[in-house]
């Protein structure tokens, strides 16, 4: 495998170890009681990322490079006791971002098949990440007290 497409499956490594639902799932976000539904998401995309840096991890090792899974961006830290709903709402906009650039490293890796298959499967299951947290986003109807 060539260098570049090794350079391009460390850059799509790191966006799974260090998303922002990586980072939402160490911290302590504020959760009003009822719900837990969020956090449950937020550690199943996590765990998703997880399964899928593995297998990328062993692709660049396989390739006799070593995997680089970067570090959080700072502006991570400045989130970590925030309500979940203004969180929620701040993963899908990460998570929109994450997509965009999967789509440019799925063009770039277009001469590494199987580097471009993987980076393809990790397109489909941040799409489906991000339709789950617009979900998660949506307005929730009030319930008035004592209902």
């Amino acid at each position: 495998m060539k260098a570049d497409a090794i350079h391009w499956l460390n850059r799509l490594l790191a966006i799974h170890c260090k998303s922002f639902p990586q980072y939402l799932q160490w911290s302590r976000p504020h959760v009003p009681a009822g719900r837990g539904e969020e956090l449950e998401a937020i550690r199943a995309i996590a765990a998703d990322q997880d399964a899928l840096a593995d297998r990328i991890s062993r692709m660049i090792i396989d390739a006799d490079a070593l995997p680089r899974s970067g570090e959080f961006p700072m502006e991570f830290t400045d989130m970590h006791d925030l309500d979940i709903d203004y969180l929620i709402r701040a993963a899908v906009g990460y998570q929109q971002q994450d997509v965009k650039v999967i789509e440019r490293l799925v063009e770039r890796l277009e001469t590494a098949p199987a580097a471009r298959a993987i980076a393809e499967e990790a397109l489909g299951m941040a799409k489906g990440h991000l339709e789950t947290l617009r979900e998660l986003a949506k307005p929730r109807p009030h319930k008035p007290a004592g209902a």
